[in-house]
């Protein structure tokens, strides 16, 4: 997979100056992750249909991820900063996906209420932001370098579906807003290692490494991998 404006060197390694979270590159892999991070519009507040297409937004703010709301002072705690809606729109091409493949688009973490739409289809809708969330895009992507559109909606106000749970005016801290980490494409082959995110596995997905027993210089460890196929049962891998 390769997506136009990113960056790449001669010899075919990706330019990866950005946290990789756990995503190596391993030689001979089918499984390609690309910096997500540059190339956004942002809006604070909010804006009625910027999940289509179509919608206007080169007045927007340039921006690169992860991203805040706003520059506060160094004491600018007690409630200052802006809690609500805010907008973000990347437009970006791939230039080939794989066949029977998957594509992902992952978010470390976007504050608050996040909600996502591929080309104007909803394909994320995820509450908490302290944790990563993933979205499948694979049928919803215009492949061949063909135009593509991401808006995603960060909502950080008061909320008593995740946590901290409480009114910011109650708290001793200050909770921002935004995209406020990293984001990656993932592509994978037909045969790949789930995402724990998007797993219907409890407690499980991707891969979990436990230790069971450790003895001087010996230790027992499990390691569960949970593989997924999207191709038809009839095709077999060696």
């Amino acid at each position: 997979m390769v997506l136009s404006g990113f960056s790449s060197f001669a010899d075919g390694r990706r330019d990866q100056r950005f946290s990789t979270a756990g995503f190596y590159a391993v030689e001979g892999s089918p499984r390609t992750v690309a910096n997500f991070n540059p190339g956004w519009r942002f809006h604070k507040g909010d804006a009625s249909g910027a999940e289509a297409v179509g919608f206007d937004d080169r007045e927007w703010e340039a921006a690169n991820l992860p991203h805040g709301l706003e520059i506060l002072g160094e004491n600018a705690s007690g409630c200052r900063n802006y809690q609500g809606k805010a907008w973000y729109r990347k437009k970006f091409a791939v230039n080939k996906a794989s066949s029977h493949g998957k594509v992902f688009i992952y978010f470390e973490a976007v504050m608050g209420e996040a909600q996502v739409w591929v080309n104007g289809k909803e394909v994320a809708h995820h509450f908490g932001g302290y944790l990563p969330f993933a979205a499948d895009v694979t049928d919803v992507l215009n492949a061949n370098g063909k135009p593509n559109v991401v808006a995603v909606m960060a909502d950080n106000s008061n909320s008593k579906l995740y946590p901290p749970g409480k009114e910011q005016n109650k708290l001793d801290f200050t909770y921002m807003g935004g995209i406020y980490r990293d984001t990656y494409l993932i592509e994978t082959g037909p045969l790949h290692v789930t995402l724990r995110e998007l797993s219907d596995t409890v407690a499980g997905g991707g891969i979990f490494a436990a230790t069971l027993d450790v003895n001087g210089s010996d230790a027992e460890m499990e390691v569960r991998t949970e593989v997924a196929k999207t191709v038809p049962r009839s095709w077999t891998f060696w």
